[in-house]
């Protein structure tokens, strides 16, 4: 089935932060690989299997204990009910069973305490035949604990967000799909009806059962199930959902109540990935219909499309595929009422190394984190401008800080979609913070300061700002900074940051005016 393949951990650490431009390091000096060999998918050894993700994952927690732990949320079908093998009409092993690991990956010694912390959940594996989506998944998590303390933006992500993360929803499925890959395995292992499983990404407790986008027929690739939640995989995830996400945010009746608006003030973002296709989706999926929150969703749709290319497949768009109910991220946004997208990676469900690793990967880590960003404001900063380059020159007891903030650039980049409603509202301000967040920052205490804008006019909605930060009286040493934009509308984009570091006679540095 699979074969030993010596796995680096971190071949992809920091890509995403070298692709973010604002913050980025030299990979080369924060790499920091187990050195270890993993099992792989025969034929694939960019895929790590079943097991040997499962194993390399455990050794990360083990080794980064402050940054990265695991733990069980359930069960699969099989692990579960224990089946007999007659009960099944096909001639492949039965899995053993196997638990459903969550992986939480934040700073455990930040200020913040974790209700305090802004929630992301990614989640992968829900269709076992996908081959490459729990790898990019875990390769983000890697390179998470790859970059604390090495790059500025994941530091301070970790430090004030907490990343959760399932990589195989659905391992009964893998275990099937690794050893036996003409199967094409989608569902789980429940043999009810047809004997070949549920499809999960149809079974969520919200629009479950609408004919329009799944089946009530066993045999069907997007089987329903016999009720919604019904399976022990569903649940698990659902279960460990509603513990993430706040209960206050969560409508009565979500159905009757589909098209009332959550408002701005809702926290979280859920991502579940897939393959393949080249599509980033969100609500609605059942119908081809916008959500009432549309306005938010639609402009992180375009601002992951920024980064990855892919088309929005959504209601009202012109790439809208076909509907699909009962789904994770429909559920996720209607009945958890979080910022809730899908992608579809790449160009095959079997993806070959060489794809995946040069046009899948460095194009889909930066986005992972553009979403990580946002975590606990996601209705509101992403209405906000980018911060998206600080340029940062150590002069004679000063530190110039030159950076670009645009409201238009990431999310009016798709060729031949109008103006998006948050795009075109002019930058107002941006402020410059010195070793201090933007949500910490206390008046009188902390150091803040105005941007200037270099052309003496905030009139566009892009704008280039520069400030000189004193570095006299500063510890020497690494410091950070962070950046924000402010549109005409009043909406706090993204947080931007870099390091700096300040030699130990700073008063003695020479440099251009």
């Amino acid at each position: 089935m699979n074969h030993r393949h010596h796995h680096l951990i971190t071949k992809t650490a920091l890509v995403a932060a070298v692709l973010l431009g604002s913050s980025s390091v030299d990979a080369s000096s924060t790499t920091r690989s187990l050195q270890k060999t993993y099992e792989t998918i025969k034929g694939r050894s960019c895929f790590r299997s079943l097991d040997g993700m499962i194993e390399s994952m455990t050794d990360l927690a083990v080794k980064y204990p402050d940054l990265l732990t695991m733990e069980s949320i359930g069960k699969s079908f099989i692990k579960k009910n224990n089946p007999r093998p007659s009960d099944y009409d096909m001639d492949y092993d039965l899995p053993p069973g196997y638990d459903i690991y969550a992986f939480n990956v934040t700073a455990a010694n930040s200020a913040r305490k974790s209700f305090e912390k802004g929630k992301m959940l990614v989640t992968s594996g829900v269709h076992p035949r996908e081959w490459a989506p729990p790898e990019l998944n875990a390769r983000f998590i890697e390179t998470l604990v790859e970059g604390y303390n090495n790059n500025a933006d994941i530091t301070w992500i970790l430090d004030h967000n907490e990343i959760h993360a399932i990589l195989y929803v659905n391992p009964d499925g893998r275990f099937i799909s690794e050893k036996y890959p003409s199967s094409y395995w989608r569902k789980n292992l429940n043999p009810e009806g047809c004997g070949n499983g549920v499809d999960l990404n149809r079974n969520l407790d919200f629009m479950w059962g609408d004919a329009n986008g799944a089946s009530d027929n066993p045999c069907a690739n997007d089987y329903h199930g016999s009720s919604p939640n019904s399976e022990p995989e569903t649940q698990a995830v659902v279960d460990y959902a509603k513990k993430l996400f706040p209960e206050g945010q969560r409508k009565d009746d979500p159905e009757k109540e589909m098209n009332t608006a959550f408002g701005e003030d809702i926290t979280g973002v859920y991502i579940d990935i897939h393959a393949s296709g080249g599509f980033v989706y969100y609500p609605w999926g059942h119908k081809d219909a916008k959500s009432p929150d549309n306005e938010a969703l639609e402009a992180l749709g375009r601002k992951i499309n920024y980064y990855n290319g892919y088309k929005l497949w959504a209601g009202s768009q012109p790439d809208f595929m076909y509907e699909a109910s009962g789904d994770f991220s429909d559920y996720m946004y209607g009945a958890l009422g979080v910022a809730s997208f899908g992608y579809e990676i790449g160009d095959d469900f079997q993806q070959d190394c060489s794809t995946f690793e040069d046009k899948v990967v460095p194009i889909n880590l930066p986005s992972l984190i553009y979403a990580a960003k946002i975590a606990m404001k996601p209705y509101k900063e992403v209405k906000g401008p980018d911060v998206l380059k600080i340029n940062t020159r150590l002069l004679s007891g000063r530190v110039r800080v030159v950076a670009n903030a645009s409201d238009s650039k990431m999310v009016n980049s798709i060729k031949g979609f109008p103006g998006h409603s948050s795009g075109n509202q002019i930058i107002t301000a941006v402020h410059l913070y010195l070793d201090v967040h933007p949500d910490d920052y206390k008046e009188g205490s902390d150091k803040m300061w105005d941007m200037e804008v270099l052309d003496d006019n905030w009139d566009t909605t892009e704008e280039t700002v520069r400030y000189e930060v004193p570095t006299r009286g500063l510890s020497f040493g690494r410091h950070t900074i962070y950046v924000q934009a402010i549109d005409s509308r009043g909406y706090k984009g993204p947080v931007s940051s870099t390091f700096i570091d300040i030699p130990a006679h700073n008063s003695n540095l020479r440099g251009g005016p």
